[in-house]
């Protein structure tokens, strides 16, 4: 009897070893997202919308600043589709083929507003905010962040740059600035137009908007990814109208927005 139930229990395991073999892990059914830090906040509520009418899908987000990302991808962390901030990083992964050329698409815009706690008087320029900063100007780190990098554009473009290079203070990703305002520990600080209302604090700070360059967002799936369809079905949402409406509801530019 023993040894029928013995029989009986090694049938059964490889019975079941041959099912786990013949359908998908549940890991291949996870969609791996890098995206810029300053996406998290729509991020989460595409991907929640999505999975409600895709629950055999998970998808896993990292975020932070889109050199930091193409930095993992470049070094081979797992990642199936790259939403960056930031064109040039975009372009150095196309490049060196590491996404697919033809998966490159924009998806959304930005624009970049100065907060500060000080009262902003009507008719004053942005030019005159700035310069009027006694303590700490709060921005993204220029050299790898992609909003500092159009912040340090801005600001040469206005011949400011230099003279306020001794109040700022850098942050490693665009929602750090936004910490930074929170905790005190700037008085003003650039950030993204998608951002100026991601907390009650800043969201009551006075604000001015900055001209610049035009921020684009573009997306794409990694080369080697295992998850193509399920990269591509998560890029059509993302550009379906839906999307674009979720995308616009959390301060970006939807495609309709933006320039040609």
């Amino acid at each position: 009897m023993q040894l029928k139930n013995k029989i009986l229990f090694l049938a059964f395991l490889i019975f079941t070893l041959a099912g786990c073999a013949a359908n998908p892990a549940a890991e291949e059914e996870t969609l791996r997202v890098s995206g810029a830090s300053s996406l998290s906040g729509v991020m989460d509520e595409l991907i929640v919308e999505f999975e409600k009418d895709n629950p055999d899908i998970e998808i896993v987000a990292n975020y932070g600043s889109s050199s930091k990302l193409r930095n993992q991808i470049e070094n081979g962390a797992p990642a199936d589709l790259f939403l960056s901030a930031s064109d040039s990083d975009m372009e150095i992964l196309v490049d060196n083929g590491l996404v697919n050329e033809e998966s490159v698409s924009p998806f959304a815009g930005n624009g970049m507003v100065v907060a500060t706690s000080s009262e902003i008087g009507e008719g004053t320029d942005v030019q005159a905010v700035l310069t009027s900063v006694e303590s700490t100007l709060a921005i993204a780190d220029p050299a790898s962040v992609p909003l500092g990098g159009y912040t340090q554009q801005a600001l040469k473009v206005m011949g400011i740059w230099t003279s306020l290079e001794g109040k700022m203070i850098y942050a490693k990703d665009a929602r750090q600035v936004v910490t930074y305002l929170e905790s005190g520990n700037a008085q003003a600080g650039i950030i993204y137009a998608s951002d100026a209302d991601l907390s009650e604090k800043v969201a009551e700070m006075s604000k001015i908007a900055i001209e610049s360059e035009e921020i684009i967002y573009p997306a794409a799936i990694i080369a080697d990814s295992h998850q193509q369809q399920i990269a591509e079905k998560f890029m059509s949402y993302i550009l379906s109208e839906e999307g674009q409406e979720v995308i616009e509801k959390f301060g970006f530019l939807p495609l309709e927005g933006m320039q040609p």
